[in-house]
């Protein structure tokens, strides 16, 4: 793999992404949720659905105040990730698993994430395990979360209230690299 960074491995993801489905002649489509201004969100496809389109976040989301907070700094690759670009959850594989990984599709998101995050950390600590940070979802299994190890920046995969007992990945970089687009219809 070549080294990269965070935002050039995602940037690269986001791109194939979207290639993705128009060589599929898909459209991209995504849950709304009516209360947000999320900047992504286009021409509404039903009730539910909008059509969406990354955008480069014109100010990073900042976990500074949440580290602060919960007095636990986060691994740099955490705001690389999630303070790019709004964008609806990828549908991903790895490995020919079908994965979610998580994204932003406004500033409201990115409230509700630090929330979670918050909730996750929380738990770890009471259960006294190592801290990780999750970053997706495995498809094949309503617990299975994909995550980062907040002290290594491995990637692995742990059910929820457990340690991470595989890993995927030594870096985000390495595994945003190794990530292919999953066109969903």
């Amino acid at each position: 793999m070549l080294n990269m960074s965070v935002e050039s491995a995602l940037d690269q993801l986001i791109e194939r992404y979207q290639q993705a489905y128009q060589q599929a002649g898909v459209t991209l489509v995504t849950e709304a949720h009516d209360e947000w201004q999320a900047p992504i969100y286009g021409e509404r496809v039903d009730d539910d659905m909008v059509e969406w389109l990354p955008v480069r976040q014109s100010s990073a989301l900042q976990f500074t105040d949440l580290a602060n907070a919960l007095e636990q700094p986060f691994h740099t690759s955490l705001e690389a990730l999630y303070g790019r670009w709004f964008a609806a959850d990828l549908n991903v594989s790895f490995a020919n698993h079908p994965l979610v990984l998580l994204q932003l599709h406004g500033p409201e998101d990115g409230e509700r994430l630090q929330a979670n995050l918050a909730g996750h950390v929380l738990m770890k600590r009471r259960l006294r395990q190592p801290i990780t940070l999750f970053i997706g979802l495995a498809e094949e299994s309503d617990d299975l979360l994909i995550t980062l190890n907040n002290e290594t920046g491995q990637v692995g995969l742990e059910f929820v209230g457990r340690e991470q007992h595989e890993i995927l990945a030594e870096t985000l970089e390495e595994f945003l690299q190794q990530l292919q687009p999953r066109v969903v219809e």
